[in-house]
Formats: C-alpha cells, sequence, structure tokens
C-alpha cells in the first residue's frame, strides 16, 4: 500500500489499482467504473459476495447517461441533498457494467459532499465505491485500522483526512413513482 496525498493521486494511473480515501460519510475503497480487474479485487478483499452490488459515486448531478429515467422526486432530492449523504437507486444503462451491479438493472448513485472525493471524481470519473471493511463488518474510519486490516489489499490510501459523519448514506430507491428507503442514515426522508 501507498500512502499518498490526493494531490500525487490524481497524477498516477488507477487502472487495475484499489484505492482508498476518506468521504463525507465514512471512508470508501474504490476503482473505476469500467475497472473489472479492480472490482473484483474490491469484492475479494471485502469477502463480497458478488451478489451485492457496489455504488457509484459521482461527481455532478449530470447522470442522464448512466440512468433510465430522472423522475421529478429524484430530481428534487438530487438538488436538496446532493452533494451528500444521499445513494439514490435509479434504473441503469448499459454503460454501468453488471460486475458493479450485480447483474441487477438498478444502480445506486451517490455525490458525496467531500472535497478529496470530488477531486479524485473529477480527475478520474465514475467511481464503482463501498465501505472499507469486512462484508458485514462495522466500516473502518480510521488510516491505522485501514491499513492494519488491508494493507496487503489496498494500492493507494488517500493520506488526507476530513470530518465525517461515521454513517454511511441513506439510500433511497426511486425506480418507481413511490419512493422507497432502503436504509436509513443521517438524512432522514
Amino acid at each position: 500500500m501507498d500512502v499518498i496525498s490526493v494531490y500525487d493521486l490524481i497524477n498516477k494511473d488507477i487502472r487495475g489499482k484499489v484505492i482508498c480515501f476518506p468521504t463525507d460519510t465514512v471512508y470508501g475503497v474504490g476503482a473505476l467504473i469500467d475497472d473489472i480487474e479492480a472490482i473484483k479485487k474490491i469484492y475479494n478483499l471485502k469477502n463480497r459476495d458478488y451478489s451485492k452490488p457496489l455504488a457509484i459515486l459521482t461527481g455532478t448531478k449530470d447522470i442522464d447517461r448512466y440512468v433510465m429515467d430522472i423522475s421529478k422526486d429524484a430530481k428534487q432530492l438530487m438538488d436538496k441533498y446532493w452533494p451528500g449523504a444521499l445513494t439514490l437507486i435509479f434504473k441503469k444503462t448499459n454503460l454501468i457494467p453488471d460486475i458493479v451491479t450485480s447483474n441487477l438493472n438498478t444502480v445506486g448513485l451517490r455525490m458525496p459532499n467531500s472535497s478529496i472525493a470530488l477531486m479524485l471524481l473529477e480527475k478520474f470519473g465514475l467511481l464503482a465505491t463501498t465501505s472499507i471493511n469486512i462484508s458485514g463488518d462495522r466500516p473502518l474510519n480510521n488510516k491505522e485500522d485501514i491499513i492494519k486490516q488491508f494493507g496487503n489489499d489496498i494500492d493507494y490510501l488517500v493520506m488526507e483526512t476530513q470530518t465525517s459523519s461515521n454513517v454511511s448514506s441513506s439510500i433511497i430507491d426511486v425506480t418507481e413513482k413511490n419512493i422507497k428507503v432502503i436504509r436509513q442514515g443521517d438524512i432522514k426522508l
């Protein structure tokens, strides 16, 4: 593992690499959205079942290429809570690889309220992400624990820290007419 500044990381080629970085919620582990090799590494390091999809972080609200339909309700949620701790589930287009979504026709997207994450997203585009932890365990949220448990599995760990909520994002399904809360985080709907 290379502990690196976000400014140095944006000058690296991260294809085939797994990166770990702080967000506004918890530390995330991620890979380029079309990097199947690195995405498989994420599943393996977390002992995550391939039936559990990853989320996508986006640096922009302009996600029309990646989702089928942005309802009026979804647009209002994006306008109110993005950037922020809200993941929205949409029907996906074929630009999102099936491995990211566990072959589901839906995808969860979130625009984090994190200057570090947004800098990475601006440079690299969409990232397939999840919290850094063994699947089913609490997310790790400090560098020492991350290095101890995943030091051999992560290629780059961003050295900068930032204040985070230590609470995973709320997840809202906006694929149907009536929105559905999947996971409650700090954002209450």
